[in-house]
């Protein structure tokens, strides 16, 4: 089980290592809480691979109800849970406990407030925290909270999102779209946006000389008419990817609303501007696949999911906060990523995935899923 887009990349990278490297055999349910991770589920899923040995399957997830929550593990019967980074259900956590039902909480992120929120309640934390038969933390900080929550043993790896594999790309396509734009000078990408971010990208962009070719890809793509309401304001002539726009001379912007197509906007531009450090709550989001790819990154202050992740690049160069609108304007062009951050990234990768597939053997096997 996953949240929503981030969270089920890695459970997705997590099951294809499973089957590829440790051998198992078995039936893979993904739930997710997001219309935009099922599909990026379904299409993992349908593109074949490892997944083509096993049975996998997509449904949204349950309701946390103690009724719904029972159904559903009457109906699904599963000999393992895995879930993945913040996804603390306590009717479905109780529920697999009174079923002997073993369970694993990977990748754990927690934020300060959320374990101080938790800790108000702390029987009630103990009590479901302790219902994880494995708990693996993301970072020192939810480390911490969580030996605190469950008077458990707890791993700590490192990030999964660190060995995620950069997104694939369709060659041909990448192909026409670099012919099509081949006229500007660079190219700004705006990634993984969320509501009042793209206004301030578009501010930037319109006080940039010269101004680069601008993509905007949503985080949720069924933001598009929002967004594209948005560029309307600006009189600047726009190409939207979901109605299937040409991109001619005269296209100042690209609208990228739509899903699996990250690989072809990060290998187009010359810098990223990631979303998710400018929006209330969100706490910013993975940097990593631009950086493998070799693209700058920029993102806002507020990036506190990935706190430990951040203090490791921003020294390094190719990753770099910035405030405001000014900021942005006199950032872009990002500076080249070093090959010291290439270096990093090459290091991070191997740990984490490799120490999360050592500790989950003993509780596979305990289910049966392994011989």
């Amino acid at each position: 089980h996953a949240a929503s887009v981030g969270e089920s990349q890695v459970q997705l990278e997590l099951a294809r290592r499973l089957i590829s490297e440790t051998g198992v055999q078995a039936t893979f349910l993904f739930t997710c809480q997001t219309q935009t991770a099922a599909r990026l589920i379904l299409d993992a899923i349908s593109a074949g691979g490892p997944f083509e040995t096993q049975i996998c399957l997509q449904q949204m997830a349950p309701v946390d109800s103690g009724k719904i929550v029972h159904r559903f593990l009457d109906h699904w019967q599963p000999a393992l849970a895995i879930i993945a980074e913040g996804e603390i259900w306590p009717n479905l956590l109780l529920e697999l406990e009174s079923r002997d039902t073993p369970a694993a909480l990977i990748n754990a992120r927690m934020t300060e407030k959320s374990i101080v929120g938790w800790l108000r309640w702390k029987k009630t934390a103990q009590k479901v925290f302790s219902s994880f038969d494995l708990l693996v933390a993301a970072d020192i900080q939810t480390k911490t909270g969580l030996i605190e929550l469950s008077d458990q043993n707890v791993i700590c790896p490192g990030n999964l999102k660190s060995a995620l594999p950069a997104p694939s790309v369709d060659k041909d396509e990448l192909s026409r779209l670099q012919h099509s734009i081949n006229g500007a000078s660079s190219v700004l990408l705006a990634a993984s946006t969320h509501a009042g971010e793209e206004a301030l990208v578009i501010d930037a962009w319109m006080k940039m000389d010269p101004r680069p070719f601008l993509i905007i890809a949503p985080r949720h793509p069924e933001r598009g008419d929002e967004v594209d309401t948005l560029l309307s304001m600006t009189k600047a002539a726009v190409s939207r990817r979901s109605e299937n726009d040409p991109l001619t001379a005269e296209t100042e912007i690209l609208l990228a609303d739509t899903m699996g197509e990250m690989g072809l906007w990060y290998r187009l531009c010359d810098t990223v501007y990631l979303g998710g450090g400018h929006a209330p709550g969100v706490g910013g989001h993975n940097p990593l696949e631009a950086l493998r790819l070799g693209k700058p990154v920029l993102t806002g202050p507020s990036i506190f999911n990935f706190r430990d992740l951040s203090e490791r690049l921003l020294p390094l160069q190719g990753f770099s906060i910035v405030h405001d609108v000014e900021e942005l304007v006199s950032a872009y062009p990002a500076l080249p990523v070093s090959a010291e951050m290439s270096t990093t990234l090459e290091a991070d990768s191997l740990g984490p995935m490799s120490r999360t597939l050592e500790v989950l053997g003993p509780i596979l096997k305990s289910a049966g899923i392994t011989k």
